[in-house]
């Protein structure tokens, strides 16, 4: 089963944050510049921190927010965002 997490990440050397954007790319969506949303399994939220977490430097860091069916629903924007596309899926 997965959950909607919200990925935060500042990352000062520009390789390192390259990588960590392209890889969390690969797994959710960028909502904003370092910010992305991800559906993600407990076997892959803890593959990506552990990837994410050997590109940290001193004084980078990175957030993880987990976010609830209840909370996914209330989530709001202003300005030039956008909802962040959730894929149609269906458990049977």
């Amino acid at each position: 089963m997965s959950r909607l997490w919200m990925i935060a990440y500042d990352i000062g050397d520009d390789k390192n944050r390259r990588r960590a954007h392209d890889h969390l790319q690969n797994h959710g969506e960028r909502v904003q510049y370092s910010v992305f949303e991800c559906h993600l399994g407990e076997t892959e939220i803890v593959a990506l921190r552990a990837y994410l977490t050997d590109l940290l430097d001193e004084g980078d860091s990175l957030r993880y927010y987990p976010l609830c069916q209840w909370c996914r629903g209330k989530i709001d924007w202003q300005g030039t965002a956008f909802p962040a596309h959730d894929d149609d899926f269906f458990l049977v």
